[in-house]
This record gives structure tokens, sequence and C-alpha cells, in this order.
């Protein structure tokens, strides 16, 4: 039997545009729909599997007219290649990190049939079997505490909120006014939202709170002014979308805070993101896996990621309610955790 499994017989692109079930609302505005591609891949055995392409420029991919130009040039040269080479080839491509991610999602769901071995033992083979995640709460407003309650009613006792959407004096009076239960803790992402004189006493006033993390504070990168400020805290800051880019070289002891946030779809799929990951836990560095919105096939592959990277930190991989209709059955998410033998990769 060939370990690199039977070639790609067929490969084709299907394109999706998913409503959300509120409006997901960020700085730049709220986001409505989730658009992207799915890439449906077959092997010479008939064997099916797809990855999932989701471009969100906001949060550090490529447009989404560079991903799907760059997903049709990918398609030409597929077919006849084996899934373990074709990997291998997409190293040298140019192609932006979602739809790196999209195909090497489908690729490796071709080589989870073939070996029939879970994704997340694919990366790691001591990898975790089940992960931690963050319930995803939505912005700090009149319905924060409704949704908290159900979310601690349903397991959860880590509550993602964002920041930085209202003013800052309402937000903080609906975090103060939040009744958390025992043992439970605030994610707080302001997305960049902060100038850099109010960051200071807005960081101190949160430290009364039960403070997991706070994650980009600042509206502008400044690794001194980062550093300053969590040396003030006793809770960790985080890096995320400063990390897209050039600046992922801060997955390592260059990092200016404790924690840093990676998605697969930003880094260009599981393997960088594994890599990224193994850099900053290397430098003493708390890591999370997180979503961009995906869909099912994408959530799967963040999830078996998060595996992977063995952190016990909660990850940020409730993001599927957000969908008014979804791609497959994502993930179930039980007690606030994901267990993943049984995984449904590449399905």
């Amino acid at each position: 039997m060939n370990p690199d499994g039977p070639r790609i017989a067929d490969a084709r692109l299907e394109a999706y545009s998913l409503p959300l079930r509120r409006p997901w609302q960020t700085r730049h505005g709220a986001v409505r729909d989730r658009r992207g591609w799915l890439l449906h891949v077959v092997d010479g055995e008939g064997r099916p599997a797809l990855g999932e392409a989701a471009p969100w420029p906001d949060a550090g991919t490529e447009s989404a007219s560079d991903c799907g130009a760059a997903l049709a040039d990918i398609l030409r040269w597929l077919p006849g290649v084996t899934p373990a080479a074709a990997l291998e080839r997409l190293s040298g491509v140019p192609a932006g990190p979602a739809a790196r991610c999209g195909t090497e999602g489908a690729l490796y769901g071709l080589l989870v049939r073939h070996s029939g071995r879970p994704l997340h033992r694919l990366l790691a083979a001591n990898a975790s079997s089940s992960v931690a995640v963050n319930a995803a709460c939505g912005s700090a407003d009149q319905g924060l505490a409704t949704r908290i309650a159900a979310a601690a009613a349903a397991g959860f006792r880590v509550f993602k909120v964002k920041l930085g959407v209202g003013g800052w004096a309402d937000e903080l009076a609906c975090l103060r006014a939040l009744s958390l239960p025992s043992g439970g803790a605030l994610r707080l992402d302001v997305n960049g939202a902060w100038r850099a004189v109010d960051a200071g006493r807005r960081l101190a006033e949160l430290s009364e709170l039960p403070v997991d993390c706070v994650e980009e504070p600042l509206a502008t990168f400044d690794p001194e002014a980062l550093a300053a400020l969590q040396a003030t805290v006793p809770y960790a800051l985080a890096l995320d979308e400063s990390l897209a880019g050039g600046a992922a070289d801060l997955c390592g002891p260059r990092c200016p805070v404790r924690r840093v946030v990676l998605k697969p779809m930003v880094h260009g799929g599981a393997r960088k993101t594994l890599a990224r990951a193994r850099s900053a836990a290397a430098a003493g560095l708390e890591v999370v896996v997180t979503t961009t919105l995906e869909a099912a096939p994408g959530r799967w592959l963040a999830a078996a990621v998060a595996a992977a990277t063995g952190s016990p930190l909660a990850h940020g991989l409730d993001t599927g309610a957000w969908l008014a209709r979804d791609l497959g059955e994502g993930p179930r998410i039980a007690h606030g955790r994901i267990r993943l033998e049984e995984d449904q990769f590449g399905s």
C-alpha cells in the first residue's frame, strides 16, 4: 500500500455564503454572512474529502478575489498527484493563507481516510484527545448577561467578549454587572480599538474582574508599549491580528506579551499554525487556537490543530452557533470541551 495514498483523481471548487444568526460586530463594522469556498477532492479509489478556504482580510488573510484566483491555479495541478506530494508542492506555491488552508485541509482529509487515523493524531502523535473551549458571547451589550448565563449553564467557564464596539464606560459597566459561575473568567478582545493613552487606565480598571486575557489592546502595534502594559497587569495580554503576515516571528522570544492567538485560516493551514504554536510554547508563551467564523470543515481543522498543540487553555472554537446554517456537522461541544477521538474531519 502506498503510504502517500492514491493519487488525486478529481478536484473542484464550490462557493458558499452562509448567513449569521446575528451580526458579528467588529470595530470595522458588522459582518452579516460568511463566504468562502469548499475544495472537493476525490482520490483514485473514490474516497472524497474537502477543505474550506474562508478569506477574511480584516483578520489577516488575502482578499476574496486573490483567494479564488489562487485556488483556481491550484486546481490545475492537483489531479494526478498524491496527497502527500501535493502537501509538499503546496509549500512552494504563491498563494495566500486562506487558499493554502483550504487546500491543505482537503489533502489532509484524504490522508485521514487513507490512514484511518484522525487528523490530530496525524499532526502530533501525542495530541490531546479533547480540548477546552471558550464561549463566544459577542459584544458587551445589553444581551451579554443572558448569553453568558446560557453559556455557563452549558458548561463553559471561559467567556469571550468583544470590546471596543461601544463606549468604554458602558462596556465596563456591563462587565462589572455580570454574574459569573465559580471559576469563571472573561476573555476580552479589544481588536485594536484602544489608543495607547487610554489602554493603561482601562486595563487597570479590568484588574478588579476575573480576567483570563485581553487580546489586541492597542490600535497601533507597539512592542515596547505592549511589554510595558503586560508588566502592569496580573492577567495575560495577547497578540492575534498583529501576528498575521510578516509579524509571525513574534511567536517566540520577541513576543512582548504572554499569549499568542493563532488562526489556521490566517496562518496558512495546520502545519504553519502548529509550527508557530511550538515556537511560542518553546519561548514560554501561552497558546490559543481559534477560528475565523468558518463552517464545519474549517472548525474541524482548527480543533485538530488545537489538540495537537497540547495547550490546556480554552480555545476559540465555539463559533458554529453563529451560523444560521452550516456545511455539515461540526465538532460537538459538551460541557465546554470538544472530544476528538472520533473526529469527522474530511467528511
